[in-house]
């Protein structure tokens, strides 16, 4: 590469981004992004110290991906949208929901996902639905909700093999009435315990 073209810390994440992106972090080596910078590793090890620094990064972006689908506007129910987009994106970006969810850097996801989740439970709190409910209770909610979504996120190759013709309308309608029966059985349980203490 000319030595008068710089190569910036953000074409290093972003290489290393589509990287895992396309094949997961078997792919991901300083080698690996410097050859699609069409570069040496030098620049990798002057922006970064260690490679786990750049793995954090893509991490970040990873996440932020995922948020760009849970803002998407499916439905007019934004908790629902949460829901689907996590969904979509686990679905339609395996390698990079794998690289958030394994052993190793899931402690980075939960890190740069948690913003996000008490950006739900903000919404949770103008939910007419949910009126009455403590900042404690819609956070256990919006746990078992992402339990939920967690769940089916992760069922895609078993709903291809069992499931034909199981189109995005199709699983939009199984989170749609997943998510009733989960926000009506939270409530009316919410509502048995509060009895249940008043006696």
């Amino acid at each position: 590469m000319p030595a008068d073209i710089k190569i910036s810390r953000e074409d290093i994440i972003d290489a290393a981004f589509e990287i895992v992106r396309k094949g997961g972090w078997t792919r991901f080596s300083a080698r690996s992004i410097a050859k699609r910078l069409k570069s040496s590793t030098m620049p990798i090890y002057s922006q970064f110290k260690t490679m786990e620094m750049l793995e954090d990064e893509v991490v970040k972006k990873a996440v932020a991906l995922q948020a760009e689908y849970s803002a998407t506007q499916l439905t007019n129910v934004s908790a629902l949208n949460n829901g689907i987009g996590y969904v979509l994106f686990a679905w339609e970006e395996p390698n990079l929901f794998t690289a958030m969810n394994d052993e190793k850097h899931v402690r980075m996801q939960i890190q740069y996902s948690a913003k996000l989740f008490d950006a739900h439970v903000d919404e949770l709190t103008r939910n007419p639905r949910m009126a009455g409910l403590s900042r404690d209770q819609l956070n256990e909610f919006q746990f078992l909700a992402w339990i939920f979504v967690q769940g089916i996120a992760t069922m895609k190759p078993w709903i291809d093999e069992t499931r034909r013709n199981f189109d995005k309308e199709k699983l939009i309608e199984l989170i749609r009435e997943g998510s009733k029966t989960l926000t009506y059985g939270f409530i009316e349980n919410q509502a048995r315990a509060a009895k249940r203490r008043k006696k």
